[in-house]
């Protein structure tokens, strides 16, 4: 499948890695241009075990690529992965202000597309985010959740050091979705795992 990463640090990385190293064909997007032009390069934007194999072997094989262009990620992709971070404020509180605003760019690049689009969120986030997350592309995009795109929840259970191993070989997968079509998508997606697939 063709899918779009936003956020290019620990968990967007590995997870570029991995799935291209499954076949599917990943564009990843960041604001920085550093991180962009590592990728590019075939070269992982963080230090971890195995990662720097899979970003270069994804390279070579043209199945891995990034970009700061957010409309051409999603236009060029079926689905996008949101990976950005969501760091914790003085009072413990997470700061969804780059969830909110990867919503923003994914509900306008979708003004333009056709064909159905699933949104994934793998980063910390609140019960009650994907909500907010699918209203926000709704008003901006105009389209319809749940028919013209879906929003899923997709939790990574990652540990630094084993993070590649962990995502290859989880102890099972966490879909959540009110679209049964993108819960099917994602099942393909993770088709390649023995892991057991839990709905939520």
């Amino acid at each position: 499948m063709n899918i779009s990463i936003f956020g290019l640090g620990y968990v967007g990385c590995v997870g570029m890695g991995c799935l291209s190293s499954q076949g599917h064909k990943i564009i990843g997007v960041d604001v920085s241009d550093k991180k962009v032009e590592l990728i590019n390069q075939g070269v992982p934007t963080i230090v971890e075990k195995d990662i720097d194999k899979l970003i270069m072997d994804g390279h070579k094989k043209g199945m891995v690529s990034a970009t700061k262009d957010f409309v051409k990620a999603v236009h060029s992709s079926d689905i996008s992965f949101i990976c950005v971070g969501t760091p914790s404020s003085d009072n413990g509180h997470l700061d969804l202000t780059y969830i909110m605003k990867t919503a923003e760019q994914i509900g306008e690049a979708l003004k333009e597309k056709t064909g159905f689009h699933v949104v994934v969120i793998r980063s910390t986030v609140f019960p009650g985010t994907n909500e907010k997350v699918g209203q926000l592309i709704a008003d901006i995009s105009g389209k319809e959740i749940d028919k013209d795109y879906a929003i899923v929840s997709n939790p990574e259970f990652l540990r630094e050091g084993t993070a590649v191993n962990d995502y290859l070989n989880p102890p099972l997968t966490v879909i959540g979705s009110s679209s049964e079509k993108a819960v099917d998508i994602m099942k393909q997606v993770y088709e390649w795992s023995s892991a057991p697939v839990e709905i939520v």
